[in-house]
């Protein structure tokens, strides 16, 4: 059984003071905190989204040791924080429906102690908290008597028995909140907490249980109980990890996998706006951003399917125009592209296309005489083509990113760099720099026989070995 108690740090970003007078004057929110035992100058007022949590207001204590948040704006509803004055989270509570009310509790048992006036979802949240924290000191009671003795004797049994009923009992009182107040935060809310529950896995025509069932169950069930186009729930601490879990651990971590994961999560948001943004911007940053190889073709595919949708309107326009400019950048060196075609001149100053290369696998590699990884780079690469280039019928194709023709020429003579040696600035074609977003050194990109673009920004010792895997299954499938 899962705890409540959620994670205690947060991220401060704005406080905003207001008068006595201005306090007065609003009243669209009014929310009196009496906590007997604190005594902060000042306590804040956050709010959560998605990943994110922020201050929307602080309260100072008055003459009877308690606090007012007021504003003439309603809060969007959902879960927010009460924390003390060095931003220590004191307890969460619900915005929901009536925003007038009183919690009130001891500073000394928080949050068992709290209960709520005025407002029917945090009494009975305050009142779940207690529930579940007596049925886990139960729980631990138990498991410390079943620790006694040894597995499968009677006392154990027994005790294996008690703990089932305790989550029957937890099971039952959350399912009583949910089917008596449908529709309200706290029943959407618990109801989001719940696992979807797998069934015994069917037998295979060989008799055995399916082993794979019960994770394709799980995750074809895994939002059943949540509804994320109520904004309500993203504005609480646990769909962020939610999300997570679902991309990052039920989701094969391949960009054509997560592409279809993340359209069916845009699908189960339909016109929220308030999750549309938590969804598009989180997924920027994590795609746009991601050292992972082949993950670019995530980002990409969110700035062609989502970034023209009319909710992006909360994005600074010249952000957006920049992402989309990136995201028109990679998509020609995309993992699968064929790689866009360079002809460029050799150190005899002959022309040397790319394209006709002949060889099973063609390496890129961006170079300059002044990069310092370069110079731990070409002598890996040089010994790594020496010693298998022919065994795996690869090429190099080395463009120096220095216009100097003597700067060239003195490096390869130097370093001994037998391969194709090209300057970039001597070009049939246009710049190289925007055809493969290259402006740092070293790059490299791995092409297949096709040309296609099979393994990118990697180093030497991933090159290896990802061209002896990539050949090797090769062989196997030309030996079926």
């Amino acid at each position: 059984m899962k705890s409540f108690i959620f994670s205690t740090f947060f991220f401060i970003s704005i406080i905003r003071l207001f008068s006595p007078a201005d306090l007065a004057a609003q009243q669209a929110y009014k929310i009196a905190i009496e906590i007997d035992g604190l005594s902060d100058s000042l306590i804040l007022l956050a709010g959560y989204n998605g990943d994110k949590q922020f201050v929307i207001d602080t309260a100072l204590i008055n003459k009877k040791n308690s606090y007012l948040f007021s504003g003439n704006e309603k809060l969007p509803e959902g879960m927010y924080i009460i924390a003390g004055s060095n931003k220590n989270r004191l307890f969460d509570f619900m915005v929901s429906g009536n925003q007038e009310f009183t919690i009130t509790g001891n500073m000394q048992r928080l949050p068992n102690s709290l209960n709520a006036r005025n407002s029917r979802d945090n009494q009975l949240l305050f009142d779940y908290i207690r529930f579940l924290s007596d049925k886990q000191k139960q729980q631990a009671s138990i498991r410390d008597f079943q620790k006694k003795f040894a597995p499968g004797s009677d006392s154990a049994s027994l005790a294996a028995n008690q703990l089932d009923q305790l989550n029957q009992e937890v099971k039952s009182y959350i399912s009583e909140i949910i089917g008596k107040h449908q529709g309200s935060f706290i029943s959407v809310f618990l109801r989001a907490m719940q696992e979807p529950e797998v069934p015994p896995a069917p037998a295979l025509p060989n008799g055995r249980p399916d082993s794979t069932f019960p994770y394709r169950y799980y995750k074809s069930h895994f939002w059943d109980n949540i509804d994320l186009s109520d904004a309500r729930i993203i504005r609480t601490p646990f769909i962020h990890s939610k999300v997570e879990q679902y991309l990052n651990k039920l989701t094969v971590p391949a960009p054509d996998s997560l592409i279809v994961a993340i359209d069916e999560l845009f699908r189960r948001i339909k016109t929220s706006e308030d999750a549309f943004k938590y969804l598009i911007w989180y997924l920027t940053v994590k795609y746009e951003s991601s050292e992972i190889m082949g993950y670019d073709a995530v980002f990409v595919h969110l700035a062609d399917t989502y970034y023209q949708d009319q909710r992006m309107g909360w994005m600074n326009p010249t952000v957006k125009e920049n992402l989309i400019k990136r995201a028109s950048a990679l998509k020609p060196v995309l993992i699968g592209k064929t790689a866009p075609e360079m002809i460029l001149l050799d150190t005899l100053q002959n022309p040397v296309s790319l394209h006709r290369i002949s060889a099973d696998y063609t390496i890129i590699y961006f170079w300059d005489p002044d990069c310092s990884h370069c110079k731990k780079e070409s002598p890996l690469l040089r010994d790594f083509y020496l010693k298998s280039s022919n065994e795996l019928n690869f090429e190099v194709y080395a463009v120096c990113m220095d216009t100097s023709w003597s700067e060239m020429k003195q490096y390869i003579r130097k370093n001994q760099l037998p391969w194709i040696n090209v300057n970039g600035f001597y070009s049939v074609t246009p710049d190289f720099r925007t055809r493969y977003d290259v402006h740092a050194s070293p790059v490299f990109f791995v092409l297949d026989r096709e040309k296609r673009i099979i393994a990118k920004r990697i180093l030497t010792p991933q090159i290896e070995a990802f061209l002896n895997q990539h050949s090797g299954r090769k062989q196997n499938q030309f030996s079926q």
